[in-house]
């Protein structure tokens, strides 16, 4: 049976919700044993529940509420302990809010506010190995109060964008720490307050939270500080030392540190202050109200009411000559310094903390910064939605001077990212270091100037502190100079690999496939029925004889190695050897893969079916006579007259290929010219495919190899499909390097296996 959440389900719409869905079969059980336990006769009065929380309930009878602890037994009996009686203003078992004073009081209007009780942040080690101590998250807790919240694709997430008024969505409030069980297991849980109650963003979280769905997305914090390597629980990680700024919390799909909702506060509420507050409220604003009133023997009705009078807007004969006050403007209330405070006042003093904040934040330079906000600062009336755009046009200009989007020389911004991010610039000047025909590659020959470029590590000293301050991205990624170097190196070396060259003359002979394990992969060949026999009228069929199968078996297996890029390489520059090490690991994963397919008919493997090596007489595909017109001839003959199993009728199987040393590639050609005669033979109306094998040593052995689309040969087989090699950095950085060892090291990866399927599709002339 589902599990209540710790902060309840409250209220008669939660609770009809709750009922709809998950929770039906636990309201049931609950209201019988209420009713049989309270209620002494058939017709009532009943109970009815008002709240729910996973150990006691809340119900009303009889006009009281009352609360009792409830037990569910395995056979679904319900014990409920002794009910008592709780005031209206009741809070929930466990809350993490402080508990309230006095009685609750509504306030004037209808707030309409939606709000939700947030995850933001899990201590521990993340989804990325970032690892978050408890105390720099109680550290950083106030930089979470008032943080704006953007509604974002994980792509915009990662990559830093979709900071844009359209993806603002609310803000956090109210952020706590909550102690977790052991060291290191707390979290930071706040209360998001959404801008559009009724927004589309709004109605699926209070959607996804009435129906326990809110495991489809979570939050992730964008937010900066130093960091360290280190090793925790025995894993390397990057350790948060501190969070120095929160720039802002993004609702996405795949956080990377817990952020998720866990609880709807209430989807749509009012504004509730206690009756002391309400008290205050009418002192400062209109104290002639409660002149000659006792206000401890005034119902709550009353105070409502005289705090309604209090708000309205007064008449002012002094403003604007028109008799009205301002809309929405108090009666005069006094500050501390004798000063008349208005609601428009405290809105502008919010504004304009919001406009400080939001020009500060933005990448502008500091002289355009200080240039919006004299702007703004002129001005008495402004909205935030007019501080963003004044911000997203004074970007625009900037940006309209360079082709790029990039302003330089204009203090400690270099850049207004208009286009790509930091992540995919540098990612683009590393493709140009490693690709000759990039089209910047002339301005990233040096990849020393590249290092410190992406590293800010100008003295090549690969310390972390020497380098700018790490951006902790809290999702599924990582950017560092490690990875970023892999990532380019990677996309080099499988642009070489895919090229096709002498190493991919083993492509067209074999059936590539997809292997999903590394458990043995078993093939059967089934034999024929041979020719089927006549039924004369009247008699019945004959049963056939079943054919028999022949099986082989393969394993794939990993094939791999290291190459490293030491400190000393990128600080002497040595350029030439780094733009190498992708066409050196292409080149001998491609050459590993051809010398495997190839092996199979220079070396013959014995076949599993029958204990016979692949070229046997006894399978009819094995000669000793030289490449010429007449052996080729009679290689062609007994590639026709292969016999199915079982059945033992001719395959007629054709020859597609001519496989031949780089010795007899010469003589193989010239087989199939006319040179002086004017018809051809029949030999030369053959015309097979010629396909040259660069390290076979044997200058006379040559093999004929029929079309795998008529008899499938050989088969190769890739783990889960992959057959590009995979690039890993295997050391990651430490100790406060960005070197392990004073270098990093890559590790290539290619997993794949194959096996000689059939004898019947292949002739091998071994001359001696």
């Amino acid at each position: 049976m589902k599990t209540v959440p710790i902060t309840g389900i409250i209220g008669d719409k939660a609770l009809r919700e709750a009922a709809a869905g998950s929770y039906q079969e636990l309201m049931d059980l609950l209201q019988a044993a209420l009713r049989q336990r309270h209620v002494s006769v058939g017709d009532g009065p009943y109970p009815y529940i008002e709240a729910l929380y996973p150990d006691n309930v809340v119900f009303r009878l009889n006009g009281k509420y009352y609360r009792s602890a409830y037990v569910i037994g395995d056979d679904k009996t319900v014990a409920l302990g002794d009910a008592s009686e709780v005031e209206e203003t009741f809070e929930p078992a466990g809350t993490t809010q402080p508990a309230s004073r006095g009685v609750f009081i509504e306030a004037v209007g209808e707030a309409k506010e939606a709000k939700f009780r947030i995850r933001v942040i899990r201590a521990g080690v993340s989804g990325n190995a970032n690892f978050y101590p408890n105390k720099v998250l109680r550290e950083a807790l106030s930089m979470f109060d008032g943080v704006r919240v953007f509604v974002k694709s994980d792509e915009e997430h990662l990559k830093g964008k979709g900071k844009d008024v359209r993806n603002l969505v609310g803000r956090l409030t109210d952020p706590v720490f909550i102690e977790g069980q052991g060291a290191d297991n707390g979290e930071i849980q706040a209360t998001l307050q959404m801008l559009e109650p009724d927004g589309d963003v709004a109605v699926k979280l209070r959607e996804a939270w009435g129906r326990n769905m809110t495991n489809l997305f979570g939050f992730s914090i964008d937010a900066q500080g130093p960091a360290k390597f280190t090793t925790h629980g025995g894993r390397k990680v990057r350790a948060a030392q501190k969070i120095s700024k929160v720039h802002s919390v993004d609702l996405i799909v795949e956080p990377g540190a817990g952020g998720e909702v866990i609880n709807l506060i209430e989807a749509k509420e009012t504004s509730v202050m206690d009756r002391d507050e309400i008290i205050q409220l009418i002192e400062g604003a209109r104290p002639d109200l409660l002149k000659g009133k006792d206000i401890t023997s005034m119902s709550d009705e009353d105070l409502t009411a005289i705090m309604r009078e209090a708000m309205a807007p007064k008449e002012n004969k002094d403003d604007k000559g028109d008799g009205k006050a301002e809309d929405g403007q108090l009666r005069e209330a006094k500050n501390d310094d004798d000063q008349v405070v208005t609601r428009n006042d405290l809105v502008m003093i919010e504004r304009r903390a919001y406009m400080r904040e939001a020009v500060d934040n933005s990448n502008l330079p500091p002289k355009a910064k200080a240039k919006l906000k004299g702007q703004f600062a002129d001005r008495d009336r402004f909205t935030e939605a007019q501080v963003n755009q004044a911000i997203t046009d004074e970007t625009d200009y900037l940006a309209s001077f360079t082709e790029s989007g990039a302003v330089r020389g204009l203090g400690d911004t270099s850049r207004i990212e208009m286009g790509e991010t930091r992540f995919e610039k540098v990612g683009m000047m590393l493709d140009a270091f490693f690709d000759k025909e990039h089209k910047d590659h002339r301005h990233a020959r040096s990849f020393k100037e590249c290092y410190v470029d992406i590293t800010g590590d100008k003295n090549i000293t690969g310390q972390l502190r020497n380098c700018d301050e790490a951006r902790l991205r809290e999702s599924l990624n990582t950017a560092s100079f490690d990875a970023v170097l892999g990532d380019s190196i990677t996309r080099r070396m499988i642009a070489d690999y895919n090229m096709p060259g002498i190493y991919d003359i083993w492509r067209p002979l074999v059936d590539v496939v997809n292997v999903n394990d590394f458990r043995a992969q078993d093939r059967t060949r089934w034999g024929g029925y041979g020719d089927l026999p006549a039924v004369a009228e009247g008699d019945p069929y004959v049963a056939l004889s079943s054919p028999t199968d022949e099986k082989v078996s393969y394993s794939v297996s990993k094939r791999g190695g290291t190459e490293d890029v030491t400190l000393e390489t990128i600080k002497n520059d040595d350029s030439g050897v780094i733009r190498r090490i992708p066409t050196k690991l292409s080149g001998g994963a491609k050459r590993t893969l051809g010398k495997f397919v190839m092996d199979f008919l220079r070396v013959p493997p014995t076949m599993s079916y029958d204990a016979v090596a692949l070229f046997h007489a006894s399978h009819g595909n094995l000669s000793a006579t030289a490449l010429s017109a007449a052996a080729f001839a009679a290689a062609r003959l007994l590639h026709g007259k292969q016999t199915e199993l079982d059945s033992g009728e001719l395959m007629g199987i054709p020859i597609k290929y001519l496989i031949v040393p780089a010795d007899l590639e010469e003589t193989a050609t010239d087989l199939f010219k006319k040179n002086t005669n004017i018809d051809e033979t029949f030999v030369q109306t053959l015309k097979p495919t010629i396909i040259p094998v660069w390290y076979w040593t044997d200058a006379t052995d040559w093999v004929t190899m029929a079309d795998p689309a008529d008899i499938p040969t050989l088969e190769l087989g890739f783990l889960d499909g992959q057959e590009e090699p995979e690039l890993f950095v295997q050391d990651t950085p430490n100790s406060g390097s960005m070197f392990s060892h004073d270098k990093l090291t890559y590790k290539i990866r290619h997993i794949y296996g194959g096996a000689a399927l059939d004898h019947r599709g292949v002739h091998k002339a071994v001359v001696a």
